[in-house]
């Protein structure tokens, strides 16, 4: 598997990911674009538009006072097909340090279950090591009956630290040693 940023190639499987995930079976607590918030954005934006908006949320003089830098990842398997999505958020801001994470990742509804949720954690946590040297410790969090990501969070050495709530919700909150 791989991990990269999407460019204009990739809009019909882009615009397919985002008709998955809008016409899927909604998860109980769990709404249609959580872990990665980008794909929502692709209702009122046209894909050369929401390609610029991942490029400016890289950079900080872009975002509103709170946010993060972050950069918006596909990840693909073996077969060149577009798995899921993870977000690499490079500050430690107040509200990902309570309760956001500094990862988010999602399968995309028609390959969860297949086991690439594993490698693709794996394999962020690899991206953010090398292109964020100051952060020596990464927090990621999950809902708190999210059962299976809270398994691949420990799988990829998710230290639980405690839990907090926000919007009515249990996050349980994970420390990852990234040295």
């Amino acid at each position: 598997m791989i991990i990269r940023e999407p460019g204009i190639d990739d809009e019909k499987v882009i615009l397919e990911i985002y008709d998955e995930y809008v016409n899927s079976e909604p998860i109980p607590g769990i709404d249609t674009f959580e872990g990665v918030r980008s794909f929502e954005k692709l209702d009122k934006m046209d894909f050369k538009e929401w390609l610029a908006d991942l490029e400016r949320n890289k950079h900080k003089e872009n975002l509103p006072a709170g946010y993060s830098t972050q950069t918006f990842c596909l990840v693909e398997n073996d077969a060149g097909d577009i798995v899921g999505a993870i977000c690499l958020r490079w500050e430690e801001v107040p509200a990902l340090m309570a309760h956001g994470g500094l990862i988010g990742y999602s399968i995309r509804p028609k390959m969860r279950g297949c086991g690439y949720a594993n490698e693709m954690l794996r394999l962020g946590l690899l991206e953010f090591k090398r292109n964020n040297k100051k952060i020596k410790k990464l927090l990621i969090t999950c809902k708190d009956f999210n059962i299976p990501s809270a398994r691949v969070i420990k799988k990829n050495g998710g230290i639980y630290e405690n839990s907090c709530e926000h919007d009515g919700f249990k996050y349980l909150r994970y420390w990852i040693d990234l040295q």
